[in-house]
Parts: structure tokens; C-alpha cells; sequence
């Protein structure tokens, strides 16, 4: 008996969405998986047609590595209870922190608090806030991450 539930279930579609939307688009993804943009598709899909359709963990990896962040792997371990935790002995950066990065977190922080005050104007959050905001929050997590890789980098 399967023992994944169905908020379970949206939540890794969810990131899967996410990780797609990180990685350039589910038009990027088909030369490095071994599947097509259909199938990628279906992975992210709310639709009950396609609700079990869950992205298969090699496909998901490279998902990830794509949009340079664990978004689904992320989700996957927080369904277990667990968080993720960087090893930043393979995360050092080639070169230090610099203007640049510092701009593209304030970018990518901006993008959030905008979208959330859109998302919060009607005092709901339902699935489409959800699927303008998550993403925003996903890049920026990713900024600060590179953010805090470069300065981290210094440390050593």
C-alpha cells in the first residue's frame, strides 16, 4: 500500500515545478534526462490525470543540478523529516563573493516580497499564489547560498 499522501504528492510536484522553472524551463531539460519534455511535464502536472506521475530520482538529480539548487531533493527530505545540510568542502566557490552577486540577492529578494504582497492582498493563499511565490523564493534561496558560498570561500 502506498503511504505517500496527496499533500505529499503536491508538494514534490511542486518543487519539481520549481526546480524546472530554476533550470530554464522544462524545454531545457529533455537532452540532459532520459526522458522527453511530456514526461517531464507529467512529473509537474496538478492534474488528476497525472497525479501519481512522480519524477523518478535520477531525473530529479539532474533536475537539480540544472537549477543549481537540491529544490526537489530538498522537498523529498522534508517529507522525511529531514533537512538537507550543503557540504561546503564541495561547494567552494572558484572566486569570492562579489558586487554582482550582492545585486542579484537583492534582486531575487525583491522578486519575493513583491510577489508575496500580491499573493497576500486577498488575505488567501491558494495554489496559483503558491506557484508565483514558491519559485521566487527558490531563486532567492539560491542567490544567498552562491552569496554566502563566496564569502565562506574567505574562511578557510
Amino acid at each position: 500500500m502506498r503511504t505517500i499522501s496527496e499533500v505529499e504528492t503536491r508538494s514534490i510536484k511542486a518543487a519539481t515545478d520549481a526546480a524546472y522553472m530554476l533550470g530554464g524551463g522544462v524545454t531545457a531539460f529533455p537532452d540532459l534526462t532520459r526522458v522527453n519534455v511530456s514526461t517531464l511535464s507529467k512529473y509537474a502536472s496538478f492534474n488528476d490525470e497525472y497525479r501519481e506521475n512522480l519524477i523518478p530520482c535520477d531525473v530529479a538529480i539532474e533536475a537539480d543540478r540544472r537549477a543549481q539548487s537540491p529544490v526537489i531533493v530538498t522537498a523529498m527530505a522534508r517529507l522525511l523529516g529531514y533537512r538537507l545540510v550543503r557540504d561546503t568542502d564541495d561547494a567552494t566557490p572558484a572566486r569570492p563573493a562579489n558586487l554582482s552577486d550582492v545585486m542579484r540577492t537583492y534582486s531575487e529578494s525583491a522578486d519575493v516580497i513583491r510577489e508575496a504582497n500580491k499573493a497576500l492582498a486577498d488575505g488567501e493563499i491558494d495554489a496559483a499564489d503558491s506557484r508565483a511565490v514558491l519559485p521566487e523564493i527558490d531563486e532567492a534561496i539560491r542567490a544567498l547560498q552562491q552569496l554566502r558560498d563566496g564569502f565562506a570561500r574567505n574562511t578557510r
